[in-house]
């Protein structure tokens, strides 16, 4: 069984996932901790659990999203995972953090060496995580679904009462409203939704109240 921790770091306020099994294998997703109190934050929960990270993962490859990935594969001496239409946003996190006023240290940007894809599985142990597909937010953009106890992890392209935007560089409305109607909003009314910003949510609420509907 998983279980799932969250924790909200950064000024950018990303949603953290610490995503653990009874084994106590567990991945890290969208590692967004900046700074050395939010590494600890991370790091402490970690251990005090003795969890046993294995990868990191990213739902995309905007700067907010991987501002921990170099602490923490370092810490861990874990792979980091992502989706290969992502590579440039890791080639320039450089330039799209400081336009957005952040601190990044250029000499710090962690590469994937794991490509994920369409229907991949991610194994924790003996549990799943399956890859879906989702552009529209960014080039590249994933959620990881659990089906066996119902939970989808959205990044940034499902949000409570909300979606990602699509104005940034590789943005696409339509492609993000392909990625919601006809893949999300595919799984069970009952699946619970944890974003990459904001509050938990479910593909029901959403289907009758959210943005695209």
């Amino acid at each position: 069984m998983l279980n799932i921790k969250c924790f909200t770091f950064n000024p950018i306020c990303v949603n953290t996932y610490v995503i653990y099994n009874d084994s106590k294998d567990c991945v890290i997703v969208d590692a967004g901790n900046c700074n050395t109190r939010e590494d600890n934050i991370l790091f402490d929960f970690i251990e005090k659990n003795q969890l046993k990270p294995i990868m990191i993962l990213n739902t995309h490859g905007h700067f907010d999203h991987i501002l921990g990935n170099y602490s923490t594969a370092e810490k861990y001496q874990i792979p980091l995972a992502s989706h290969p239409d992502g590579l440039d946003y890791f080639k320039n996190a450089y330039a799209y953090a400081t336009s957005f006023g952040m601190m990044y240290d250029k000499d710090k940007t962690l590469f994937p060496t794991i490509e994920l894809y369409e229907h991949q599985i991610i194994n924790i142990g003996d549990d799943e995580l399956e890859v879906i597909h989702t552009p529209g937010h960014a080039l590249g953009s994933c959620c990881f679904y659990c089906e066996e106890q119902d939970f989808l992890i959205t990044g940034d392209t499902l949000f409570c009462r909300g979606i990602g935007r699509t104005d940034l560089p590789g943005g696409s409305y339509s492609q993000i409203v392909e990625s919601i109607k006809y893949k999300l909003y595919e799984l069970p009314d009952e699946t619970v939704c944890y974003c990459g910003h904001g509050p938990e949510t479910t593909i029901g609420d959403e289907k009758h109240h959210g943005m695209i509907i």
